[in-house]
């Protein structure tokens, strides 16, 4: 049922997805003020365990029920969605491990194209609430 769908698995997606996407800014923000400050690296790499268990989390929800077949496609869009904000997520980490700022410009694009694509999907949905 596309309605139980939406409640369990886009609903929960979408909220985790925000948390991670909304805090990024702020967090890049605050360390850009001095990313060898071990405090504020601390801090940044927190945020960046948390993020990466929100979307451990994410994965086990959008695993947990199949897409409806009159969802197929917005179901895929929401996977492509998360796994992008986790392959940023990683690529993020790994500018923590050295200071690599191609990680870090990497990383941020990522976040910025999955916004987009959240923002879409937002869009998507009211479409297929009205079938």
């Amino acid at each position: 049922n596309l309605l139980d769908w939406l409640k369990k698995v886009y609903i929960p997606l979408d909220r985790l997805l925000g948390e991670i996407l909304n805090q990024f800014t702020k967090e890049v923000k605050e360390l850009s003020a001095d990313p060898y400050d071990d405090e504020l690296m601390e801090k940044f790499c927190s945020f960046i365990e948390k993020s990466k268990s929100k979307i451990n989390r994410a994965n086990q929800i959008y695993r947990s029920y199949k897409n409806p077949t009159n969802a197929n496609i917005f179901g895929l869009n929401l996977y492509h969605c998360f796994s992008q904000v986790e392959d940023a997520i990683n690529e993020i980490e790994r500018y923590t491990m050295g200071y690599v700022d191609n990680y870090l410009h990497d990383g941020i694009e990522m976040l910025r194209e999955a916004k987009k694509k959240r923002s879409e999907l937002k869009k998507d949905r009211k479409n297929l609430t009205l079938k």
